[in-house]
């Protein structure tokens, strides 16, 4: 099965606004925003517990890809994603012991 009929099978998606695009599986809430580049995750579950929120760089480019493209496909005007970052192997910073 592939990403995409995977994702019109388990998830339900609205436009919120032309940047942003909502996504509704199991009492989760993913608000992909593209102007800010911010993923924000709200549950139904947990009363007490305020939203998760994440920077589009820790994402999955695909996913992120993914989401765009639903949003454009539902009206939405998102901007481009940033190109991908050029990283040589080996020239990552690492945590001093």
């Amino acid at each position: 099965m592939t990403l995409k009929s995977q994702f019109n099978a388990s998830y339900n998606a609205s436009l919120v606004s032309p940047g942003v695009l909502r996504v509704e599986s199991d009492g989760f809430y993913y608000s992909y925003d593209f102007n800010a580049r911010l993923l924000v995750v709200r549950t139904s579950y947990t009363r007490e517990a305020g939203p998760s929120v994440t920077p589009f760089s820790q994402l999955d480019r695909d996913s992120l890809i993914t989401m765009r493209d639903k949003l454009v496909e539902l009206g939405g005007k998102p901007p481009e994603l940033p190109a991908e970052a050029n990283v040589m192997p080996g020239k990552t910073q690492r945590l001093n012991p």
